[in-house]
């Protein structure tokens, strides 16, 4: 596993796109023109099998908009989610890896998708990380466990907690879960 250094002010996170292109959009517009870096927690294209189909699914329009976004200048991470396949490959350009690790800041990160959140916790723990992430369980979180923040930034497209749709930011301060409107969910300082 290789691992990127990333020296952006700030980072825009989310997870759970399952295939809503106004769902990134939204995304977009609260992370704000100064984020150039995205971390994808996974499930970025279809809407599984056990969700219903997210309003504004549209995955043709979805990949193509990543694809823009890296294209312009900008980078998107993707974790391999539970419903991403091979075709999801073929068509986005960014690499979609079962764990991405970075550095961002002097802080370590690791990001996988979450349906074997044990693992993710045993490698955070073992490689003394400062931010864990993940997705799919659609319940956004910010979980301090030691030396660990553990995040989940909850689902863009079909929250299954009491939060609506959410999305998380990262910067000096701290980790932001917010609503796709902009109202703070969660804050939780370095």
């Amino acid at each position: 596993m290789s691992v990127i250094t990333i020296d952006d002010e700030k980072i825009g996170v989310l997870s759970d796109t399952h295939g809503s292109f106004p769902a990134w959009r939204k995304a977009l517009a609260l992370f704000g023109p100064e984020v150039k870096t995205i971390l994808h927690a996974g499930d970025v294209l279809y809407h599984g099998p056990r969700n219903s189909v997210p309003g504004g699914y549209t995955p043709a329009d979805l990949f193509e908009a990543i694809n823009g976004f890296q294209r312009g200048g900008g980078r998107v991470l993707i974790a391999e989610g539970n419903c991403d396949a091979a075709v999801d490959r073929m068509v986005l350009e960014p690499e979609m890896e079962k764990c991405v690790s970075l550095v961002w800041r002097g802080k370590k990160i690791l990001m996988m998708h979450g349906d074997n959140f044990s693992l993710l916790r045993e490698m955070a723990r073992y490689n003394k990380v400062d931010l864990a992430i993940s997705g799919h369980t659609h319940i956004g979180s910010l979980v301090r466990e030691g030396g660990v923040i553990f995040l989940n930034p909850g689902s863009t497209t079909i929250p299954k907690g009491r939060d609506p749709e959410s999305a998380a930011i990262l910067d000096g301060e701290g980790i932001r879960i917010m609503t796709l409107d902009g109202r703070e969910l969660h804050f939780e300082k370095w």
